[in-house]
């Protein structure tokens, strides 16, 4: 019984704070939220938290007019998410109906506005990698709609597509895509500290008073659940923030970072959740990668070229300093960094980089970088290939990555000439870089011994890049790449997904 209890009340302290997550988006006029809703009673499963947006947000192109959000917490990670799990009643504390069932609900309700609302899924249990959901999954939590529907009914996904839809009673794929295409499923969520974390920054973003870390419970939680029980339980700003001026929670908004444009661009949800509220600019690509694959539908990487342009080009216009999140893959920083070559007149750039102390602020500084001094680097060249005229290049900074490399190179790149193994001094770890300084310098010294390298063994071919350094690093190692040459990016299936060794992600010419 007391486990029983213990369980409830962190999953209701769990879901508090996921309200207050999105309400404090009110007082923060990008994300366009005009309304916020606790417990509405009206939306079949998906009724934790609502959020209705004025004008439409955008989702990849699509406006979204509303959200739901289902939020579990779990005390344990005994279950995960499967194709069957979502046909399952009892994965979600249920006897009668399903995630899909619910889902079914919500269609039927109202067909025609369907597809402008999403129906998100915010959960603490992860994925099963050995189910063939996480290959449905792009990193927005949304079903790859394009390959579930690919092939016919006997193979993989044809099964899972006959499987819901006899779950469901339907007969037709079209309406089943319809089904599924607002649905969004957020597992892995944070723990209670980490959710805290982003609520507290979201709290002082919006004006409010955060939570301090000594303390087990806040005045939040409970006044949510009060405003509830007097029957109110949908908020406009101004109701909201009126409330809470009367309870003390008002202290205004922090100005520090004010005279920045704050720009993001993410590619991972984990630690970027709410990366929205927290920048003037964002460019999301979750939907373009799983994990750590670019999903094939975006592989000729137009859009992903496009948006990384734009949001660049934005970068330049603007008349602020830039602070920079980048939530993304390594490939992408450098891309991204590729497009801020200081001589395209680039503002002055600080970025927040994630460290193993936090979060730190990263600007170069040309005096400080020009009084450090060299050698940063261990390096170790090896010739491969007197016919080859190609590079390889890895980076060991936070991790030492040569023996998968090395594995990589010799089962797939052929006109390789020269491996090149740069290793950070005096250890590589995660704190091998003391700041933004540190990482130019060390970068000036590696670009440098790089084209010493190509022209001394007449390699004017691609330089395959694999790095393990902070995000940080690899953008400015993009702001420089051009010396380069045409490099090829690759990245590593930590979460081995598919082969767990590196594969090709992009290129920069």
């Amino acid at each position: 019984m007391a486990t029983s209890v213990i369980a409830r009340q962190s999953g209701d302290d769990f879901q508090s704070k996921f309200f207050w997550l999105k309400a404090c988006g009110l007082n923060l006029p990008h994300t366009c939220i005009k309304k916020v809703a606790w417990e509405m009673d009206s939306t079949f499963g998906f009724d934790d938290v609502v959020v209705y947006y004025e004008p439409s947000a955008k989702e990849s192109g699509y406006d979204v007019a509303e959200e739901y959000y289902q939020v579990k917490f779990h005390v344990d990670h005994r279950r995960a998410f499967t194709c069957e799990a979502l046909m399952d009643p009892s994965f979600i504390g249920n006897t009668t109906e399903s995630i899909l069932q619910r889902l079914q609900k919500n269609y039927n309700n109202d067909p025609s506005t369907f597809a402008s609302k999403r129906y998100n899924i915010v959960n603490t249990w992860g994925l099963d990698h050995n189910d063939e959901l996480p290959k449905l999954l792009g990193n927005n939590g949304g079903i790859r709609l394009d390959i579930l529907f690919k092939k016919g009914p006997t193979s993989a996904n044809g099964k899972i597509r006959e499987a819901w839809k006899a779950h469901l009673e339907i007969d037709s794929d079209e309406k089943l895509r319809e089904i599924l295409a607002p649905l969004r499923i957020l597992h892995s969520f944070g723990d209670e500290r980490h959710v805290k974390d982003q609520l507290n920054s979201n709290l002082l973003l919006s004006g409010l008073r955060p939570i301090p870390a000594d303390q087990h419970s806040s005045k939040y939680n409970d006044l949510i659940q009060k405003l509830h029980a007097s029957g109110k339980n949908v908020f406009t700003k101004d109701e909201l923030f009126n409330i809470l001026k009367a309870e003390d929670l008002y202290i205004g908004k922090v100005t520090e970072e004010e005279n920045y444009f704050k720009v993001g661009v993410r590619s991972f949800r984990k630690g970027a959740e709410n990366l929205h509220n927290e920048v003037d600019q964002i460019s999301c690509f979750l939907h373009c990668f799983s994990s750590r694959f670019i999903l094939e539908e975006y592989a000729g990487m137009d859009f992903i070229n496009t948006e990384i342009k734009a949001i660049a080009e934005k970068i330049i216009e603007n008349k602020k300093p830039v602070l920079l999140h980048l939530d993304t893959h390594l490939s992408l920083a450098t891309l991204l960094g590729s497009q801020l070559n200081p001589k395209f007149g680039v503002p002055e750039i600080t970025l927040v980089q994630k460290t193993f102390n936090g979060k730190k602020l990263w600007k170069a500084d040309t005096v400080t970088t020009s009084a450090l001094t060299a050698p940063f680097w261990t390096i170790t060249e090896e010739q491969i290939n007197e016919h080859g005229d190609e590079i390889v290049l890895s980076i060991n900074v936070t991790h030492n990555i040569v023996e998968d490399v090395n594995a990589f190179v010799e089962e797939n790149l052929s006109h390789i000439k020269a491996r090149v193994h740069a290793t950070i001094l005096p250890n590589i770890g995660a704190t091998s870089l003391i700041d933004a300084n540190h990482a130019v310098s060390a970068l000036e010294e590696l670009i440098n011994t790089i084209r010493t390298v190509k022209r001394k063994c007449s390699a004017m071919g691609k330089v395959h890049l694999f790095i393990a350094a902070p995000n940080a690093m690899a953008f400015y190692l993009g702001q420089k790449i051009s010396l380069l040459g045409k490099s090829a990016l690759y990245e590593f299936d930590f979460e081995q997904q598919r082969n767990g060794g590196y594969h090709a992600i992009l290129e920069i010419s």
